[in-house]
């Protein structure tokens, strides 16, 4: 199936995330760009394992699932407040491939066991650079890194894409979708080819 036979077939899931959204200030869910996107990403590159930071009430989780469930991928996802964690547990109640940990992502971080192929960003904005540190001993080559709001919140992610785009062990590209993407690969064996 396609994004649009998926938003047609989840319709009341996803009626259910808009309402939550509308009637809660404190919870931000991708635009529909952003979600066909990542969607479309990992039924491309087929990762095994998946690391969201930002869960808030699970709607880029839930897309993220749908697609990790076409390419038998799993999914791991961290929400550091405790109402929009308790939400996407509810939302996310069925789907079998999602994960979610409640904690801070940067003590979580280096407490995972896993190596992951794809990595979704959307978090508070002045941790991505620690996020992205954090990571790199946890990403197999040619894992996919995606951030979110990189061009909505430029100045404060600023660090994030300095140290991405001055790191030779990614190769990184600002996408013009939603509140803009920093979509990166990792690629740990770039210094032995130069």
């Amino acid at each position: 199936m396609n994004f649009e036979d998926y938003q047609k077939k989840y319709r009341l899931e996803f009626c259910k995330f808009t309402e939550q959204r509308n009637s809660n200030r404190r919870l931000w869910n991708i635009s529909d760009e952003t979600a066909s996107f990542i969607f479309k990403l990992v039924l491309k590159h087929k990762p095994k394992n998946i690391l969201e930071i930002g869960t808030s009430n699970g709607y880029s989780t839930f897309w993220l699932s749908l697609a990790a469930e076409e390419v038998d991928a799993a999914i791991d996802s961290i929400e550091v407040d405790e109402s929009r964690y308790r939400m996407a547990q509810a939302n996310l109640l069925n789907r079998k491939n999602v994960n979610l940990i409640h904690g801070l992502a940067e003590d979580l971080i280096p407490q995972l066991t896993e190596k992951y192929d794809f990595i979704f960003i959307d978090a508070g904005k002045i941790g991505y650079v620690n996020y992205i540190r954090l990571l790199e001993n946890k990403l197999n080559p040619s894992a996919i890194i995606v951030a979110d709001n990189v061009i909505s919140h430029r100045d404060t992610v600023r660090d994030y894409l300095d140290y991405l785009q001055n790191n030779d062990l990614f190769e990184t590209e600002t996408q013009n979708l939603g509140s803009g993407l920093e979509v990166s690969i990792y690629n740990p064996n770039s210094n032995e080819e130069s």
